[in-house]
C-alpha cells in the first residue's frame, strides 16, 4: 500500500505540474485516469474512469482568477479507489466531486498564505536585481504547491481507503441508483457546457448534423466522428483553395 501511495503522489504531482509543463492539459481526468489505472495494475478500468470524469468535467477551464474545482486530486482518488475495491464508475463520481471542490479550497488556502510571501521575497530580488532570486522564488512557488497538493492526495489514498469504503457502504441505495442514473445525464451536462462556449450560427448546423446520423441512421460515435473529420477537411481544403484564387485573382489586377 505504501508502494502505491509513492506511486499515486508521483503521478498526482505531475498533474499539478501542468501549468510547469506549458499547460499541456496533463491534469485533465482523461490522463490522471489511465496514469493512476497502470500505476495500480489495471489500466482499463482507469481509461474508463478517467473518461467518465472527463465528461463531468469537459467544460471546466481555469481562465484567468476564475478555477473550476481541483480535477487532479478527485481523478486520481476516484479512480484509485474504484480499482482498489473494485466499485463502479458511478462510485468514483460520487467521490471525486467533493473531494475536488476540498482540494480546491486547499489551493485558494494555498495561494493566499503561500504565494504572497514568496511573492514579496521576489519582489525585493527584483528591486537589488537578483534575476536568479527572482527565477528561484519562482520555481519555489511552482513546485511546493504542487508537492503540498500532491502529498495530500498521495496521504488520502493511503489513510482513507477504509474510511471512504465506510462511507460508500453507508451510501443509501436510492443514492446509489441515483448516481447510476446521472452517470448517462452528466455527460450531456458536460457536452452542454462545451457546446455553450463554442456554439455560433455557423456552428450548428455540423451539431445538427452529427445528431441526425446518431439519432436516424444509428452510426455510433466513432462513425459521427469520421463524418466530422471528412466535413472538416473538405472545409479547409475549400478555404484555403478560395483564399489562393483571391491571391492569384489580385495579383492580376496589379499587374495592369
Amino acid at each position: 500500500m505504501l508502494v502505491q501511495a509513492v506511486l499515486i503522489f508521483v503521478v498526482a504531482f505531475l498533474g499539478y505540474l501542468n501549468s510547469f509543463f506549458a499547460s499541456i492539459m496533463i491534469s485533465r481526468p482523461i490522463i490522471m485516469g489511465p496514469l493512476v489505472g497502470l500505476v495500480l495494475g489495471d489500466l482499463t478500468t482507469g481509461i474508463k474512469v478517467g473518461a467518465a470524469l472527463e465528461l463531468v468535467w469537459l467544460g471546466a477551464m481555469a481562465i484567468g482568477a476564475s478555477n473550476p474545482p481541483d480535477m487532479v486530486s478527485g481523478s486520481v482518488i476516484g479512480t484509485s479507489y474504484v480499482i482498489v475495491t473494485h466499485s463502479s464508475v458511478a462510485t468514483a463520481i460520487a467521490l471525486a466531486v467533493p473531494i475536488s471542490m476540498l482540494m480546491q479550497m486547499v489551493w485558494n488556502l494555498l495561494m493566499m498564505l503561500l504565494i504572497p510571501l514568496l511573492a514579496e521575497k521576489a519582489d525585493k530580488y527584483a528591486t537589488n536585481e537578483n534575476y536568479y532570486g527572482v527565477g528561484l522564488m519562482h520555481y519555489i512557488a511552482v513546485f511546493s504547491q504542487a508537492g503540498i497538493l500532491a502529498f495530500l492526495t498521495g496521504l488520502g489514498f493511503y489513510l482513507g481507503s477504509a474510511v471512504i469504503k465506510t462511507f460508500v457502504n453507508g451510501i443509501p441505495a436510492f443514492v446509489n441508483n441515483g448516481f447510476n442514473y446521472a452517470m448517462g445525464i452528466i455527460p450531456a451536462i458536460g457536452f452542454a457546457l462545451l457546446v455553450r462556449m463554442i456554439m455560433t450560427k455557423k456552428t450548428a448546423v455540423f451539431l445538427l448534423f452529427g445528431f441526425l446520423l446518431a439519432a436516424y441512421l444509428k452510426i455510433s460515435i466513432l462513425g459521427v466522428t469520421a463524418f466530422g473529420c471528412v466535413v472538416a477537411i473538405i472545409l479547409l481544403v475549400n478555404t484555403n483553395s478560395n483564399g489562393s484564387h483571391e491571391v492569384e485573382s489580385e495579383e492580376d489586377a496589379n499587374e495592369f
